[in-house]
């Protein structure tokens, strides 16, 4: 898909439905990978954050593994289910709990809010992804081409 390197692209009657849904595809997947690889860091964030708690906050054993703990849990469980629309929403209440745990933890009002920057600009080149398929179907004049439905034969 393209043209020469530096080139011009090829003419839209070189692209066909199944190039256009590509590079929808690769839109999505790029978009989820990048916020689920920010949700990943950020479980370790949190785990770590539970230990300056304890140490440098007495906090207590209890209420620092509670709410450490299930912040991080809830970054596993948003990054496993951002096929869902709602995620990108509970992903960024989690970025909000975040920059929220510099209250007990200072330094937390500092690391959630670069995991809060990194938040948006993951959704932001998402969807600029998007947009430049968008442009590509514009551009070819053809919409995708479904993905033929997994477990039922084309033939009735």
């Amino acid at each position: 898909m393209g043209g020469p390197i530096g080139g011009p692209p090829l003419p839209p009657s070189e692209y066909d439905g199944d190039d256009v849904a590509r590079m929808y595809r690769e839109a999505v997947k790029g978009k989820r990978r990048l916020t689920s690889s920010v949700l990943a860091m950020e479980v370790v964030v949190f785990w770590l954050a539970i230990i300056v708690a304890i140490v440098q906050n007495h906090v207590s054993l209890a209420a620092a593994l509670a709410v450490g703990g299930a912040l991080a849990v809830g970054c596993i469980v948003v990054a496993s289910m951002i096929r869902r629309p709602w995620a990108y929403r509970a992903g960024g209440m989690l970025q909000v709990l975040a920059i929220a745990c510099g209250f007990v933890v200072p330094v937390m009002f500092v690391i959630g809010g670069i995991f809060a920057v990194l938040w948006v600009v993951c959704i932001r080149l998402g969807d600029a992804a998007l947009g430049r398929a968008k442009q590509f179907e514009a551009y070819v004049g053809t919409p995708p081409t479904p993905l033929p439905m997994a477990g039922k034969s084309k033939v009735p």
